[in-house]
């Protein structure tokens, strides 16, 4: 078998790209855009999967367990960035969604170089985390064959934990220790290898959809709003608050936010108030 066929999918050379220096701007920009599509497509026939992944962790979330992802690189700091973020939308911190990422919280704000080849570092940091079977973890990796995440996931799974992973790449061996894999048909990168583009793309898709869904099946939206957001951290949260309320329950925005400050910003408790006034 020749080596280009042994390569992972992301790791290949787009044949469509490669004259790519030679274009005017326009050019390069249209070309970049018209690869990026395929990041969307890639979702195309994966959405039972993500079900499949999205169903077994609410189980494990109604057991107290927690969703943790697990990455290198651009995909772990994709999996942070995700869970970090569900604090300030949804209320839901660490007990609830978690991360590991290679090389520790350093390999988020710069690249820690062999970091994503230690399966010792991941079992370590699978152990600081206290992972049980209460919990679901999901790894998400472009080649598919990361040692970190793969290391992370087997040790995840020999503890009774749910696992999963994400990946850019058929064939991938993090399927021995995944009860689900996800993979995205995203192919060859515009510049070969550079998987922080179409890859992490069509990764951030798929973790949007999960923790997204996950919070609408925990109640932590009213409708399609959010209504466990920290309100009190700025302004345009807490005018996105009072908007909630007004249109929720059709009063005027001043006592939208007459009744917010009431309850000090916290819009979860003013929406619990309202109902009980709408039911009164």
């Amino acid at each position: 078998m020749p080596e280009r066929e042994r390569l992972p999918d992301t790791e290949k050379s787009n044949p469509r790209t490669t004259n790519i220096p030679e274009l005017s701007t326009y050019e390069i920009v249209n070309l970049i855009h018209s690869e990026d599509i395929s990041a969307f497509r890639a979702i195309d026939g994966t959405t039972r999967p993500i079900s499949k992944v999205i169903d077994s962790c609410f189980k494990k979330l109604m057991m107290g367990g927690r969703v943790v992802y697990v990455g290198s690189g651009t995909s772990g700091r994709i999996g942070a960035q995700d869970a970090i973020e569900m604090w300030p939308t949804y209320g839901l911190g660490k007990e609830t969604f978690d991360y590991v990422i290679a090389g520790g919280e350093r390999a988020l704000t710069r690249s820690i170089e062999g970091a994503e080849d230690s399966r010792e570092s991941a079992v370590e940091m699978i152990e600081k985390k206290n992972i049980t079977a209460n919990d679901c973890v999901i790894g998400i990796t472009a080649s598919g064959r990361t040692p970190f995440v793969f290391g992370a996931l087997e040790s995840a799974s020999k503890k009774g934990a749910y696992t999963a992973a994400i990946v850019n790449s058929r064939n991938s061996p993090l399927k021995e220790v995944s009860r689900n894999v996800i993979f995205l048909n995203t192919g060859e990168e515009v510049i070969q290898g550079s998987t922080r583009m179409k890859a992490a793309t069509a990764q951030k898709m798929v973790l949007n959809i999960i923790s997204t869904s996950l919070a609408i099946k925990l109640g932590r939206t009213y409708g399609n709003q959010m209504i466990h957001m920290k309100a009190s951290y700025n302004a345009k949260l807490r005018n996105r608050a009072v908007r909630i309320l007004a249109q929720r329950f059709d009063i005027s925005v001043i006592e939208a936010e007459k009744r917010l400050k009431s309850h000090k910003y916290n819009l979860s408790e003013t929406v619990k108030e309202l109902e009980q006034v709408k039911r009164d």
